[in-house]
């Protein structure tokens, strides 16, 4: 007999599985989180929310609270390449841009590191009825046709409690033990190099010399890395991140070493350097070959690892959590099958491996890009929002498929599988972004002449208990706004695209049916069931 249970037991609090309980709390699911340090995390790390990471809080009404805790002094625009800070200046490339210069996503970048934005992912997590337990381990976890019994340890006091769950969700990052334990291997390019973070006080302001980026990738004979501010103009704390050798730590660097690397990137051999902290890490890219055992789910960085380089590998995981979260929901709430959890791998795992390869194609891009690499390179936007999803969970249509797991974002096609483009919906006379009305529920957009869609949704949602909504793209909305529906759904005016609870398209028609209502509770059926 279990000491208590849990529809949801996640492992490891950190962004992804903080994220995880917050995105289910929200879908009404009270999980249980236990994370083994006793705290949020202390130190940077990831340095950035994107702006589809940013478009998902948004939804939760969290947007303003993740800007309220951005890094002092954030810098958005350039990264720089350059021989050392003070030395000659090898090119410029775009970074994070607080709004969306291509208008594809509904906000922009926050430049905020991962010990800011934990707690903002925390107290809402809390907020919403998510069980939250730091300085408490998982000591082990067996599985059976109903679900996971696991054992739990509080580090405090060292007792030990059993919980019973329907589901266990792994986000136990890069070390991976509930993967590893699983048995579950990864492939792909695997360790590329260490990278040392040395946190240092210095006076460098003669030596950015007024400009402004938000990183700087440095490149000489004795240092490659990049370096970062971390505080506000008039700060004086910075961050070096050079690459080591293969087997390397920061342990074998002494303070005195660390302020030679410092000096040898800012090309200045007498500068007065403090150093505060240092640590070190593997740089690796893999992709786990399951993302699913069972009851067992897997998020995050126990099933991919990349560069950092792009800022991609946290805002990843956090969107792993999210295509998870309403799934898991409607499993939970019997309104889908099991099989519908699925499709989550067949999802997210060719989003991993295209994602990792980016981070990958933009590391390299620190010591220059051969023709063949750079061919890969494929622009941010699409990195972010491009994503095609092909499972049980998408209605696919005849025709031709290259296969590609993304497409160009900025021309969307409106097909299944794709994120539904953003639009600026009218309701009750206030301009609302699309995805803003994504808090859950499915959402069914029909076109200008496509009034039966309503009552239609209407008759599906009291029929099966789902949520789900559908809007009259034209009711309030002008007429550009409705051309552009059109054009980039690729329905007619009596169509209808239905969006998922994650903001990606799940079917669309180009006319009204005979009983709009029937061919919808069909396709619903069919997507939740697959």
């Amino acid at each position: 007999m279990a000491d208590e249970t849990t529809e949801v037991l996640i492992v490891g609090g950190s962004m992804v599985g903080l994220a995880q309980a917050l995105f289910l709390a929200r879908q009404g699911i009270r999980p249980v989180l236990v994370e083994r340090h006793t705290e949020v995390s202390a130190h940077p790390r990831a340095q950035a929310a994107s702006p589809r990471t940013m478009e998902l809080l948004r939804a939760l009404g969290l947007e303003q609270r993740v800007r309220e805790r951005e890094t002092p002094g954030a810098q958005y625009g350039d990264i720089l390449q350059v021989e050392t800070l003070a030395g000659a200046e090898l090119g410029r490339f775009d970074g994070p841009f607080r709004h969306d210069p291509n208008e594809v996503g509904t906000t922009g970048w926050t430049l905020i590191g991962q010990d800011r934005l934990e707690p903002v992912l925390l107290d809402r997590a809390r907020e919403l009825g998510a069980d939250v337990r730091f300085g408490t381990e998982l000591v082990s976890h067996r599985q059976d046709a109903d679900g996971v019994t696991s054992v739990l340890r509080d580090l405090r006091d060292g007792s030990e409690r059993t919980v019973r769950s329907r589901y266990l969700v792994a986000a136990d990052g890069f070390r991976a033990a509930i993967r590893e334990g699983l048995g579950i291997g990864t492939h792909g390019r695997g360790v590329l190099g260490q990278q040392m973070s040395v946190v240092f006080h210095a006076d460098l302001g003669p030596y950015v010399a007024g400009r402004s980026f938000f990183l700087c990738f440095v490149s000489n004979d004795r240092v490659k890395g990049v370096l970062g501010r971390l505080g506000g103009p008039d700060s004086d704390r910075w961050v070096l991140a050079p690459s080591l050798p293969p087997g390397a730590s920061h342990r074998e660097y002494s303070a005195e070493e660390c302020v030679e690397l410092v000096r040898a990137a800012v090309g200045v051999p007498e500068l007065a350097v403090e150093v505060e902290s240092s640590t070190s890490w593997e740089i690796a890219a893999r992709v786990a070959d399951r993302f699913r055992d069972g009851r067992v789910l897997l998020a995050g960085d126990c099933v991919h690892v990349m560069p950092p380089t792009g800022g991609f590998g946290g805002n990843t995981g956090i969107q792993d959590a999210h295509n998870l979260a309403w799934k898991l929901a409607l499993v939970l709430r019997g309104q889908a099958g099991p099989e519908l959890l699925d499709s989550y791998e067949q999802e997210r795992a060719p989003v991993a491996g295209f994602t990792v390869e980016q981070g990958v194609i933009r590391y390299l891009q620190r010591s220059g890009l051969d023709a063949e690499v750079a061919a890969r390179h494929r622009p941010e936007t699409t990195v972010l929002f491009g994503h095609v999803y092909r499972s049980g969970a998408v209605l696919a249509e005849d025709g031709p498929d290259d296969g590609a797991p993304v497409e160009d974002p900025v021309v969307p096609s409106g097909r299944p599988g794709t994120r539904a483009a953003h639009l600026p919906l009218v309701v009750d006379g206030r301009t609302v972004p699309l995805h803003d009305l994504l808090t859950g529920g499915f959402l069914l957009l029909a076109g200008p002449a496509g009034a039966g869609w309503e009552p239609a949704a209407a008759a599906v949602r009291a029929a099966t208990g789902l949520d789900l909504t559908a809007r009259r793209v034209g009711a309030e909305e002008p007429p550009e706004t409705v051309e552009r529906f059109l054009k980039a759904y690729g329905v007619g005016p009596a169509g209808a695209a239905l969006v998922r609870p994650d903001g990606f398209i799940g079917w669309r028609t180009t006319a009204l049916p005979a009983d709009p209502a029937e061919a919808l509770g069909t396709v619903l059926a069919r997507l939740l069931r697959p």
